[in-house]
């Protein structure tokens, strides 16, 4: 009875082969392999404090994957951001709390990449700044609400103070020519044309003036020093000001 019942049931699973298979070459396994597995929701879910809808996120497969978008106490959409397989991708835009644009920034997988545009309430552009792989260009283009293109920023400039044959020192006082204080001091280099500050080192500084002491060393250094000068702006972006300061000693660090 045991090997009736034993050749019975391979013989089913014989069968079941043969109308499955169908040529028998593995296509029917590779066709399988083709969709992709439901790892998670899809749709758009709704996110509330309160009874105030808050945000709006949609999913594939569990993954952010299309529109994110905030809403204001009000309603109205405060950003909306592309995103695909969880990561910003396309244009992020940031909305006045009346519904008009206020700024539009471009992502490439999670990092600003290409012009951010600001915007006033009239439509007018407030200004662009340029970004490659998540880094500031130094300079930038801001408008007036008129229209009319920016040129007044004052200049960064720098004095010394020479006791390099008393103590062994030569002092550096940095400044920008209107005596501004919206600015912030660094010794270090653009990167490939581009603004990095974390391989800056900040320098001291009062309201308005940034201070870099120079030492007399025992090896021979570089025949300059350059600061880079990080002024915020009367319509609130960093303008970054590379200062090349040529020293009349070569042993100073």
């Amino acid at each position: 009875m045991k090997l009736l019942t034993t050749i019975l049931m391979t013989l089913t699973l014989v069968i079941a082969a043969s109308c499955g298979g169908g040529t028998g070459d593995g296509s029917g396994r590779r066709a399988a392999s083709r969709h992709e597995p439901d790892t998670g929701y899809t749709g758009t879910k709704s996110y509330f404090k309160g009874d105030v809808k808050v945000r709006e996120v949609t999913f594939e497969n569990g993954i952010r994957s299309g529109l994110t978008r905030t809403f204001y106490a009000g309603g109205v959409t405060e950003q909306e951001i592309m995103y695909s397989e969880g990561k910003k991708n396309g244009e992020a835009k940031w909305f006045y709390p009346d519904g008009k644009l206020f700024r539009i920034t471009p992502y490439l997988n999670d990092t600003i990449s290409g012009s951010q545009i600001q915007y006033y309430k009239n439509g007018r552009i407030k200004a662009k700044l340029d970004y490659t792989d998540g880094k500031r260009h130094p300079g930038l283009e801001e408008y007036t609400m008129s229209g009319s293109r920016v040129t007044d920023y004052p200049a960064v400039t720098y004095r010394a103070l020479d006791e390099y044959n008393e103590r062994g020192i030569y002092k550096l006082f940095i400044e920008m020519t209107d005596k501004s204080e919206q600015v912030n001091y660094y010794r270090g280099d653009f990167t490939d044309g581009l603004v990095d500050l974390t391989i800056c080192q900040p320098l001291l500084q009062t309201a308005s003036t940034g201070y870099l002491d120079l030492k007399k060393t025992e090896a021979h250094n570089s025949d300059s020093v350059v600061v880079i000068a990080a002024l915020l702006t009367n319509y609130g972006n960093r303008l970054y000001y590379r200062l090349a300061i040529a020293l009349p000693y070569k042993d100073l660090n």
